[in-house]
């Protein structure tokens, strides 16, 4: 077994791994940083995804598998809570090894498609009617009197919980978050124009990335929090569902 040189983990590098993870264990979902008197406590560690010094049993087991000729670069880096880092730390099987693998695959390419998505501008009435939803008394909401077709085309049956939720914001709040935007201070049409366009970018960064129908609606929900600094994430939410109703957002995608 042959012995190679570790990594000096600078904190530059780990931020992008724990911003890469949005600071939670992709595996588990626990804090990867916690508090203590005022604090940050670290709560995590810095996983190698293909063995830092395999074994010869690795080695032969992992022969076939894809895998980075640096084990210490980026790529092959991941931030684990300790608890599943200790799970995963002497796996020897392709099908262990490529759990992890596709893992950190899909966690780069959600960082990357929130990146790009990062560069495209959100007008400001966004967050007004954000605030509106969260306000709003949903018993003097008329619900929509017919079944929201677009969205049974749009999102398919391998992601049937996401289509039910959408269906469900689009139902009980369409008809509110359309009057909404017919209120919005400035151009009436071309203002809803611009943001419907901002969103389509969005969609379209994620998209780019192959992710998921269920990683682009978390996408695009993140980027509209992070975007207006909402606290409020059902409202946006129910903003992107109102998206996928009513303009081109995941008309191209179909996995």
């Amino acid at each position: 077994m042959s012995i190679a040189k570790r990594r000096n983990i600078t904190p530059n590098f780990d931020a992008r791994l724990l911003t890469e993870a949005n600071n939670l264990c992709p595996f588990c979902g626990k804090r990867l940083l916690g508090e203590k008197t005022g604090q940050s406590v670290k709560l995590y560690e810095i996983a190698h995804i293909y063995p830092h010094s395999p074994t010869s049993e690795q080695l032969v087991a992992l022969e076939n598998v894809p895998k980075y000729n640096d084990a210490e670069s980026f790529e092959n880096l991941i931030a684990l809570c300790q608890d599943c880092h200790t799970k995963q730390d002497f796996h020897t099987t392709a099908e262990d090894y490529m759990q992890l693998y596709n893992l950190k695959q899909k966690i780069m390419g959600e960082s990357k498609a929130m990146d790009s998505a990062s560069n495209v501008p959100i007008e400001t009435q966004i967050g007004d009617i954000l605030q509106k939803l969260k306000s709003v008394d949903t018993t003097l909401i008329s619900p929509l009197s017919y079944t929201p077709v677009a969205v049974e085309q749009k999102i398919g049956q391998e992601n049937s919980l996401l289509r039910e939720k959408v269906k469900a914001f689009v139902v009980q709040y369409f008809p509110f978050v359309q009057d909404m935007f017919g209120q919005l201070d400035g151009i009436g049409k071309q203002k809803f124009d611009k943001i419907a366009t901002e969103v389509k970018l969005c969609f379209q960064s994620m998209e780019e990335q192959g992710l998921s129908q269920e990683a682009v609606f978390d996408g695009i929900v993140k980027w509209i929090k992070s975007k207006t600094q909402s606290q409020y994430g059902i409202a946006c939410e129910i903003i992107v569902a109102f998206f996928i109703q009513n303009c081109e957002v995941f008309d191209e995608i179909t996995k």
